[in-house]
């Protein structure tokens, strides 16, 4: 096997890394679909648009879910849309922004069909793309596709290598359980020579296994002292001290208020509140280490778009993209 020399540029030089995270501070992200609904299915009216106005807002990185079906009791289909076709339509209608998953369901696929699209999203975003990877929380959709729901941490394992070997080498020989490759290779490879994989949530996997084998961790919101000891477990982990950077992302969801004075209070997965008590608390959490925020409004009471407006006059300067 030999190492993929086809990337242009350089790893350090991601154009999505590089607009997602500054080391040291904190961006915002959103996560799709940019409305707030009832029930599990959105309207993905003008979405589009909002994510256009998201980038020219200033915000770092564009996250599309990936839920492959409806499963009424779990409260949520993100944003319908197959979720490669749709990172697919946003490389061509965005043009600095990062585009990533949050997150692909490993398990569910074939690496090579994972690996075929990832690259392909990564070149036609001319190296936008970071890809966030899961091991899936959604019983009713392993069946389906065949796959026993309680091999998942295995089947996440060996698909995870699958697609950096694919990604990374020319006419890698890969032989396993998914299959046996040998004398073919996967085409195109990424535009920096590799893809950012960023682990979300455990997948039942050790944390030492996650700081070790992806690019970064994508997190759910936790009480404020539990995520701080979370973050230096991350970074003893990953060695930020010797100048590694790996970074610590959060979701929350949230509903701006009109109220620009209104305090928290507590919804699923996040908060209610107005602008000032907001910017108290990213800066709060920028504190503790956290490098992006990433936004879900499935909540918002409020159009979107006029949250976003709102944003980006007084909130996003505080907290700038990457280069």
């Amino acid at each position: 096997m030999t190492e993929n020399n086809t990337g242009t540029q350089h790893f350090s030089e991601h154009r999505g890394l590089q607009r997602a995270f500054r080391p040291g501070s904190m961006t915002i992200g959103v996560i799709t679909p940019l409305e707030g609904f009832d029930g599990p299915v959105p309207t993905m009216l003008r979405h589009a648009e909002l994510i256009e106005q998201a980038e020219a807002a200033g915000v770092s990185t564009v996250w599309v879910r990936d839920v492959p079906l409806l499963d009424p009791s779990f409260g949520d289909t993100g944003q319908m849309f197959d979720t490669w076709t749709y990172l697919g339509y946003l490389a061509a209608r965005t043009t600095t922004i990062a585009l990533g998953t949050a997150s692909t369901i490993l398990p569910l696929r074939h690496p090579i069909d994972t690996a075929k699209s990832a690259t392909s999203v990564d070149q036609l975003s001319g190296g936008r793309f970071l890809m966030g990877v899961a091991a899936g929380d959604r019983p009713v959709e392993f069946p389906a596709f065949g796959i026993d729901y309680d091999t998942r941490p295995e089947r996440f394992r060996e698909s995870l290598a699958w697609v950096r070997r694919l990604t990374q080498e020319s006419f890698p020989d890969i032989d396993s359980t998914l299959g046996r490759m040998r004398g073919t290779d996967l085409l195109p490879k990424p535009v920096h020579g590799r893809l950012p994989i960023l682990m979300t949530g455990r997948a039942r996997q050790e944390v030492e296994w996650i700081a070790e084998n992806t690019d970064g961790w994508l997190f759910y919101t936790l009480p404020f002292e539990q995520q701080a000891l979370n973050i230096k477990r991350w970074r003893r982990l990953t060695r930020r001290e010797e100048g590694m950077f790996k970074p610590f992302a959060q979701a929350t969801y949230f509903d701006l208020t009109e109220d620009p004075t209104a305090k928290p209070q507590s919804i699923h997965q996040g908060l209610r509140l107005g602008r000032e008590p907001l910017l108290e608390l990213l800066k709060a959490w920028e504190g503790i280490g956290i490098d992006q925020l990433m936004i879900n409004f499935k909540h918002s009471r409020r159009p979107v778009g006029e949250v976003l407006a709102e944003l980006e006059e007084y909130v996003l300067p505080h907290f700038p993209t990457g280069a």
